[in-house]
């Protein structure tokens, strides 16, 4: 296996490397810029195996990998993919196992040729129940939909907003950075943090008395 690996990671290395462009300019101006939403609708699409060069076949199964196997061949397809502009983006912690089996279980899939902007590995085929995918317990659409699941039409106090916001903001930081989250604590959503004067957001940087007698540089 480690020999079939060697070549498998020179092969992605090589797609990663030798990217094709097909249907993009060599030469863009600002004049064929276009708005996100017209270049997902009219970009030209491949199927990610034909493009890359590499097929969902010659990806070995986890079950047949050790850890570090997972984590190099996880590691060389994450960048080849960035390479294509066709990033795969997680919000949460996943294990590089499952990462790995959503790649192989997911490969044969058509890839937007964008110029503009970023296009997305799509995690799951359309349809695919939450939690029935290959990320199992780290459903991203199941995590969405929890996260969201606090959002109301209804029109809030900003005392309202700010209690919904952090809580969100917390649920999110929890599931995405796990026992560390406390290193990403939203303190600015966190009423016991306001200042002495009550700025719950900029925390005085933009205090316009202040911004009047900090002029010290001019002297």
């Amino acid at each position: 296996m480690e020999r079939y690996l060697e070549q498998l990671l020179m092969d992605i290395t090589y797609a990663t490397e030798n990217v094709s462009w097909p249907y993009v300019k060599q030469e863009l101006c600002i004049h064929d810029w276009v708005s996100e939403e017209e270049e997902d609708n009219t970009a030209p699409t491949r199927m990610l195996e034909e493009w890359t060069g590499i097929s969902k076949v010659q990806l070995p199964s986890p079950e047949l990998l050790s850890d570090y196997q997972v984590s190099r061949l996880l590691n060389a397809l994450k960048k080849m993919l960035d390479a294509y502009n066709w990033v795969f983006v997680l919000q949460t912690q996943v294990p590089n196992r499952v990462q790995y089996a959503t790649i192989r279980d997911n490969f044969c899939q058509e890839a937007k040729v964008k110029q503009w902007y970023m296009g997305f590995f799509q995690l799951c085929k359309p349809g695919t129940e939450h939690g029935k995918c290959s990320l199992g317990d780290y459903c991203q659409c199941r995590f969405f939909e929890e996260l969201f699941a606090g959002f109301s039409d209804e029109e809030l106090s900003p005392e309202e907003d700010r209690a919904m916001q952090f809580e969100c903001e917390i649920n999110h930081i929890k599931r995405k950075y796990g026992k560390n989250w406390m290193k990403y604590y939203p303190y600015h959503l966190d009423p016991d943090w306001d200042d002495e004067n009550g700025n719950t957001y900029d925390y005085g940087f933009d205090d316009e008395d202040e911004d009047d007698g900090d002029d010290w540089w001019r002297r």
